[in-house]
This record gives structure tokens, C-alpha cells and sequence, in this order.
């Protein structure tokens, strides 16, 4: 009843990983930056407050002696020079632009006149911490030191890091597929264990439906049987008199034995007709009862239609109950012949089953066919009791049945509107208490060449 492959499982799986991933990568970047940058700041932190020191002895009062200093005590770094009205008067960086794109990003987090460290945001290797010294009276030295100055070796932690983190992902990757391998190959066996189990439920459903109309079937073909060895015997009785006739046909009249041969052809006329009508029950019961026929092809909706209210006849006979049919679908539905047979069975038992139940003095059961542009319609309408708005929501649920303990599983109308999705229909019901119940089987067109006209 649901067909799914799990191909697409593995692109969940992969998608719940980078889901994951993305913000466990995303907070540990922000953890090791925010960890590096402390110990950028406890490493710059001497030269800033010698620096300080510096300037609180009076020892360097100009951004120029401040630079040196700094040279001395860092050599090798990267130098701004700024005056108060924020131009840069010197620097050891040939691009200007570069030159005002580090000051700015300083000033941005530290201010224009507090002496501070600036460590960047993503501290690489290759990065370089800035301090920011302010000169009272004279202006802003900046000086850029290398991480690597600061942090000797830590390239190489850096790399052990980075190489760390990439072994992690690719074993987390690794793992990932190998656990949506696992998952789809459990569920592709779990959902071949269902199939066979929905074909089994399927084919138990199609016999016991088959099961309900057998002892009227027994019925109905009982009689005409009876009727078939009544006359049979009777047959033999008129050959015996014949016998005797031809013996005297010279004594008796001619007329005698020409109505003996009447009687013999109207005798052998009735056992033909119900020779005939048995035949057609039998055949009828063959045809419901043929196993396989789940290819969609094109069906012809009245004769099945036909073939279930034949083999639903004897029983509703017996409860007084007639069934009354309408055809007016003039195309054939693309569907399975075996299901459709399934699914009105079921729906036809269950209205002679309502009717039977119900009080009203129209015992009636009718099952119309009607098509349209782009469907095939059967619609079976009975005067039974009806059903309530909470039974009619709940009437194809699987085990869920208004009749008595022991007449019924619940299963028939499930399954119908089962097969009947299975098939690109649907299967619906309009109901009401006390106005009886209609269930409406859709089925897609079949492709024709021509249709014939309405």
C-alpha cells in the first residue's frame, strides 16, 4: 500500500550532519579564536606596560622616540605613526590604504586615545597583534608584531590543529555514511517485509470478501441444478413413452408423438437456459477469484460492475434487498481490473449489510457508473442507516468496523481505499443519519483513440 525507497535517505543523513556541523564548527572556531586572542594579549601585555612606564618617567614624550623604543624592545615589526588631528605622518607599510584600514580597525575596538592591544577577530599565524599607544600632547604610535614573534611555534600548533579538526571531520563523515548505509539497508528490508505483509493482508481481504457471497452463490446455483436433473428426468420418462409410441405409430396418431417431441425440445430448452446461468455464475466467480491481475489496463467499469452485483445478488435476494444498477461511463478506467473487483465487493457487502440492519422500508442497494473528461466514477448508494460525522471520519481506518463483535474486521474499507490510491484514485463517502450512505470509487481515464459519442 506505500511504496518507498530510501535512496534519499543519504542525502538526509548528510544534510542532518552539515546542519550539525555547521554550528559546532562555527562555536569552536569562536572558542579557539577567543582563547588565542588571551594569550596574544597576555603576550603583548609586557611591551604595553613598558611602554606606559615609559611615558609615566617622562623617558620618551614624542611618537617618534616611542616608535624607536618599541623597535628596540620588537624588532622587526610594522610601525604607524599618527598626530593628533589623526593623520599619518610615517609608516613602514608602502600601501596607504592599507596603512588607514589597520588603523581603523584599531580604533574601532580600542578608541582613538586609550593605549591598548588589538588581536584579530580569526588569529592566524601569518596575523600580527597591534599596540596602540597613545602619546599625550604628541599623538598614536602603532605597532604591528607577527603571532609567530610572539608565540614562537605556534605555525606548527596551528597546523597540528587544523589537522586535528580535518581528521575529525572526515571520520564524522565517514561515520555518517556508513551509519545512512546501515539505515537504508534496514529500512529497504524493513519495507520489503511490509509489502509482502500488505500483499498477504490484500489477498486474505480478496477471500474473505469472496467467502461472504459463497453460500449465496451455493444457492443460486442449486436451483438451477435441481432444475436441470428435474427435467433431465423428465426427458428420460418422454423417451420411454416414445420408445412405446414408435412401436404403435402405425395404431396412434401422428399428433401424439409430435407433442411428445415438443415437450422434449421445451424439457431440453430449460436445461440449456440453466445450464447456461450456472455457467455464468461459475464464471463469474472465476474471474473474482483469479490471482494476479494487478497490471493496470484498461477496464471496462460496467462489466465489472456487472460480475459483483451478479455474485452480491443471491445474497441480497435472501435479505430482501434489491440491487439496482445505472451504467453511464461511456470510457474505460486505467486501473487493475482485480482491484476494482476488490474494492466494490467489499463496498457492496458492507451496503447490503447496512440495509440489512436498517428499518426502513426502501431496502434498495444501487451502483451507478458515470465518467467524466479525466475520471471513471462508481458510486454505490444504499437506504441504510447512515453513519455520523465522528463514524464517517473514521471510516477507513484500519480495525475500526460498526458492526457486531464477530462480523466484521474493520479491514475491508481500509484496504479498498488502499487500492483504491494505489490505482491513482480515491475512494470517499457521503453520509448522513438516517439517509443511507454512498461511497464513491474516482479512477483515472484510460487513454483511448476515439470515444464514442454521448
Amino acid at each position: 500500500m506505500y511504496i518507498s525507497s530510501h535512496n534519499s535517505f543519504r542525502w538526509l543523513a548528510a544534510r542532518i550532519f552539515l546542519i550539525g556541523i555547521g554550528p559546532l564548527f562555527i562555536l569552536s572556531v569562536a572558542l579557539c579564536s577567543r582563547v588565542v586572542q588571551n594569550y596574544l594579549d597576555d603576550a603583548a601585555a609586557p611591551a604595553l606596560r613598558y611602554a606606559q612606564a615609559m611615558m609615566e618617567n617622562k623617558e620618551v614624550l614624542t611618537t617618534q622616540a616611542m616608535r624607536r623604543k618599541l623597535s628596540m624592545l620588537l624588532p622587526d615589526g610594522q610601525w604607524i605613526v599618527q598626530n593628533e588631528s589623526h593623520e599619518i605622518t610615517a609608516s613602514n607599510i608602502e600601501d596607504t590604504d592599507e596603512q588607514q584600514r589597520l588603523v581603523e580597525e584599531v580604533h574601532s575596538q580600542n578608541g582613538d586615545h586609550s593605549s591598548s592591544i588589538y588581536a584579530p577577530m580569526l588569529p592566524l599565524p601569518s596575523s600580527s597583534v597591534w599596540l596602540h599607544v597613545f602619546v599625550p600632547g604628541s599623538g598614536s604610535v602603532f605597532y604591528g608584531v607577527s603571532i609567530e614573534s610572539l608565540l614562537p611555534g605556534a605555525t606548527f600548533s596551528f597546523g597540528l590543529c587544523l589537522t586535528l579538526f580535518f581528521s575529525l571531520l572526515i571520520t564524522a563523515i565517514f561515520n555518517s555514511i556508513i551509519f545512512s548505509s546501515f539505515v537504508h539497508e534496514k529500512l529497504a528490508q524493513e519495507t520489503l517485509l511490509r509489502e509482502k505483509l500488505e500483499q498477504k493482508l490484500i489477498e486474505a481481504n480478496r477471500l474473505s470478501a469472496q467467502t461472504r457471497v459463497v453460500a449465496g452463490i451455493a444457492h443460486e446455483i442449486n436451483t438451477p441444478l435441481a432444475i436441470i436433473i428435474q427435467e433431465a428426468g423428465w426427458v428420460k420418462e418422454l423417451l420411454e413413452d416414445l420408445q412405446e409410441q414408435v412401436a404403435l405409430v402405425e395404431k396412434e396418431p401422428r399428433k401424439v408423438l409430435c407433442g411428445t417431441f415438443s415437450e422434449m425440445d421445451a424439457s431440453l430448452d430449460v436445461m440449456r437456459k440453466q445450464g447456461k446461468r450456472c455457467a455464468e455464475i461459475i464464471h463469474g466467480l472465476l474471474r473474482m477469484s483469479r490471482k494476479g491481475a494487478e497490471n493496470k489496463t484498461a477496464v471496462d467499469v460496467n462489466s465489472v460492475v456487472e460480475d459483483v452485483v451478479h455474485l452480491s445478488q443471491p445474497k441480497a435476494a435472501e435479505l430482501g434487498i434489491k440491487i439496482k444498477t445505472q451504467f453511464n461511463a461511456f470510457v474505460p478506467a486505467y486501473a487493475s481490473a482485480g482491484h476494482v473487483q476488490q474494492i466494490l465487493l467489499n463496498v457492496i457487502n458492507n451496503a447490503i449489510d447496512a440495509v440489512a440492519v436498517s428499518n426502513r422500508e426502501e431496502r434498495n442497494v444501487i451502483v451507478s457508473t458515470f465518467s467524466t473528461k479525466h475520471a471513471v466514477l462508481i458510486r454505490v448508494t444504499d437506504t441504510g442507516l447512515g453513519l455520523s460525522r465522528e463514524l464517517k471520519n473514521r471510516i477507513f481506518e484500519p480495525f475500526f468496523t460498526t458492526k457486531a463483535a464477530g462480523q466484521g474486521t474493520g479491514l475491508g474499507l481500509s484496504i479498498s481505499y488502499s487500492l483504491a490510491r494505489r490505482n491513482d484514485g480515491n475512494l470517499s463517502v457521503q453520509s448522513s443519519p438516517d439517509k443511507g450512505s454512498s461511497f464513491t470509487l474516482t479512477l483515472p481515464v484510460a487513454a483511448v483513440d476515439s470515444l464514442p459519442a454521448l
